[in-house]
Order: structure tokens, then sequence, then C-alpha cells
């Protein structure tokens, strides 16, 4: 069930991945994102990174699993830990992989259609550190940027704070968040205990995703979790990949 959810967000990553900017190798926006989320006072919970991209030209089910080892090696990962899964029929090709470190979590995905494109997915979850977020990212782009031109990545940290926050209290973690990224809102939703804010940063322009008659590059989550009694954070770029 796992491999078949893995496989079906490919559809929904890549629409809504169709008009990210490409993102430059400096990735010199990191810095400012990590500094603004040290900033909030929240307790580490995790970061999560997406990455897709498209790769044109048939590749082969060797060629397929040689870009997931160069992303584990690029990793420090050990690539005697991987778990395949592999459907190869005349239609389509598909291969899923994952790996369980002891800094982070990896998993793989890719499918070929047709002989004529393929589409790979990667996922690395932390709940260890974020300061290497920045090492973790460039080394994946490096990866996958050998491969293909057509690279989106989505970012995200996640915080908590062990007490439910008043609402003043979160909107002006919002606007401190805002201001130190150099952001304009652009959508603000409030329901049901959550907080959700779109904006566009000029410190996040190689993030720019096309939204309605704007842009935006980054957004911001919180809400308060009565199962955990903690209000929980999620600053993204461009947009929180998430179910939170």
């Amino acid at each position: 069930m796992k491999f078949f959810k893995f496989f079906t967000s490919f559809i929904g990553l890549f629409i809504i991945g169709l008009f990210i900017s490409h993102a430059d190798i400096d990735n010199d926006w990191i810095e400012n994102f990590v500094n603004t989320f040290e900033q909030t006072d929240a307790e580490f919970k995790f970061y999560d990174i997406k990455a897709n991209c498209l790769i044109e030209g048939e590749l082969c089910e060797n060629e397929m699993k040689n870009i997931c080892m160069d992303i584990v090696k690029a990793l420090n990962l050990n690539k005697k830990d991987i778990k395949w899964k592999i459907k190869n029929n005349k239609e389509e090709l598909k291969i899923y992989a994952e790996l369980k470190g002891n800094i982070y979590d990896l998993s793989f995905a890719t499918v070929k259609k047709n002989g004529e494109e393929s589409y790979i997915i990667v996922d690395i979850l932390s709940n260890k550190v974020y300061k290497n977020i920045g090492d973790v990212y460039k080394q994946l782009y490096s990866v996958l940027n050998v491969h293909s031109n057509d690279i989106q990545v989505f970012t995200c940290i996640a915080g908590q704070y062990t007490k439910k926050l008043q609402l003043d209290k979160c909107n002006d973690i919002l606007k401190n968040i805002l201001y130190n990224m150099n952001a304009k809102e652009i959508d603000k939703i409030r329901q049901n205990g959550l907080i959700s804010v779109t904006a566009y940063s000029n410190l996040l322009t190689e993030n720019d995703l096309e939204y309605l008659e704007d842009k935006i590059n980054l957004n911001i989550g919180i809400r308060y979790s009565e199962n955990e009694d903690k209000t929980l954070i999620y600053i993204a770029t461009p947009i929180i990949k998430l179910d939170y």
C-alpha cells in the first residue's frame, strides 16, 4: 500500500511543480531559511526535502537504480541497507527504494513509460538535526542535476511548542517570519485550529511558484495538536508538501 501511495504522488507533484523556477545550485537562501526557523524559538521536530525531476530519453533498470545509489553515496548512506521493490513489464518500469539511516531516511521512486521519459521522486526525512539541511539539499540537487535540468525541490522545517499558543502569539510568529524572510503575505487561511499563510519572499526567488495570478515561494503553517498537546509550526519553500 505504501508503495502504491508513493507512486500516486507523481501526478500531483509534477502538476503543482510545473511552474517552479529552476533552483540555483548555490542556494544562498538556505542560510536565511534556517535562521528564520531558529528565530521562531520552536523546538526542532523534523525536516523534509522532496525532489522530483523529469529525465528525457530511455533509461534501463540498472541506470535508474544507479541514480538512486548515487544519491545514497552522496548522502554517506550505506547502499547495503537499501530495500528495493521493482515492477517491470512491457508498458512501464517502476522502481521503489527505501533506506533508513542514523540521521535521515530516504525514499526513492522512479517510473519509465513508453521508453520516452522517466520521472523520479526523492524524499529525505530527518528528525535528528537540521543544521545539515543545506548540505543535504545541495548534494541531492547536484546528483539529480547530472541527469536532468527539470528539477523541483520542496523543503520544509517543522518545529513545536510545548503548549497551545494563543492567536495573538501565532500572529506575532507569522509576522516575524515574514519580516525575517523579507516576504509579503499573498493568502491566509484560518480554520479548525490551523493557520496557513502563503507568501512571496525576495530571498527565495529561486523557488518561485505560480499561484493564480501571483507568485509564491514561502508557506507557513501553524496548528495545535490535541493528541500531542503541542503547537506545531511548518516553514516551507515553495509550499508545504506534507499532510499537516
